[in-house]
């Protein structure tokens, strides 16, 4: 095969499926890997990291959650993304893999109609059509359904995300939250935010990393970045640390204690906001110091 396929590993105990899945990801000139559960996933995927993972929820020796988790706790791996195929529907499930930052995907008839986008885009190849399917997952960004403007906060102070998750609905602006470096990398491909506030020194992958992988991927080369850390020089601003991170292609450099009013206007740079708000007292800002 050549060398300049993309791979993609396939964990699922479901022969037929798998044999369908392994047909339709080969016309789209992927190489495929198949395993029929966990515990050789975790090998497989560690021998030979894939480009991207089609991983089941119910596994042989190892559930798809846990081989998830463990991915996502390894340096090496955890960029790889992930993809659960599942025939659970419950709220549980599907919130388990949004906190692992994996992209969630029912398994039913049509399954490859909603697999087919998903997987072009985060190999970023084209389809083996130009048509999207009667099926297809709908666009994030689907023109004809507007949507409120969406910012991603990648940052391991929950009480940071929860803040800007308030003081930003004001405004009109809904905020999703990843605790760490990896998880946002992953929830950035998968909501394609409007914009992204990231922290630096976090576990999981640094922010610079991420910076770094989040603007050398087609998805998400273009979304603004804004960097907001509590690490400085001598408690100003490390002015070496943003101009190097203005060069890897983030927009804005900030510290904490965040100043929320700068930082709103450089969201409005970005996006379609009201151009003022007067909170009711019930709204009252909430601290945004680490």
């Amino acid at each position: 095969m050549s060398m300049n396929k993309k791979r993609v590993c396939i964990v699922d105990d479901d022969a037929a499926l798998v044999a369908a899945l392994r047909l339709r990801c080969e016309q789209l000139g992927l190489e495929v890997t198949a395993v029929d559960n966990g515990a050789d996933a975790m090998t497989t995927i560690a021998r030979h990291p894939p480009d991207l993972i089609l991983l089941d929820i119910n596994l042989p020796a190892s559930d798809g959650l846990s081989v998830c988790n463990v991915l996502a706790s390894n340096a090496y791996l955890a960029p790889i993304p992930v993809i659960i195929l599942s025939g659970r529907s419950d709220e549980d499930t599907i919130h388990r893999c949004e906190a692992l930052g994996a992209h969630y995907v029912l398994k039913c008839g049509d399954v490859w109609e909603w697999l087919r986008p998903r997987i072009c885009e985060l190999l970023e190849i084209a389809p083996d059509n130009g048509e999207a399917g009667r099926g297809s997952a709908p666009s994030v960004r689907d023109a004809a359904t507007p949507a409120a403007p969406k910012v991603l906060v990648i940052d391991d102070d929950a009480d940071i995300g929860r803040a800007l998750k308030i003081k930003l609905a004001a405004y009109g602006v809904e905020v999703v939250q990843a605790l760490n470096g990896m998880q946002g990398y992953w929830m950035a491909l998968k909501e394609i935010p409007d914009a992204i506030i990231l922290d630096i020194n976090m576990p999981g992958g640094r922010g610079d990393y991420v910076l770094g992988r989040l603007k050398n991927h087609s998805l998400t080369r273009y979304v603004p970045v804004v960097i907001l850390t509590g690490r400085t020089r001598g408690g100003r601003t490390d002015h070496s640390l943003e101009r190097e991170l203005i060069g890897m292609g983030a927009v804005k450099f900030l510290i904490k204690p965040l100043d929320f009013d700068a930082l709103l206007a450089e969201l409005r740079v970005f996006l379609t906001l009201p151009s003022e708000f007067r909170p009711r007292a019930a709204m009252t800002p909430v601290g945004l110091v680490p």
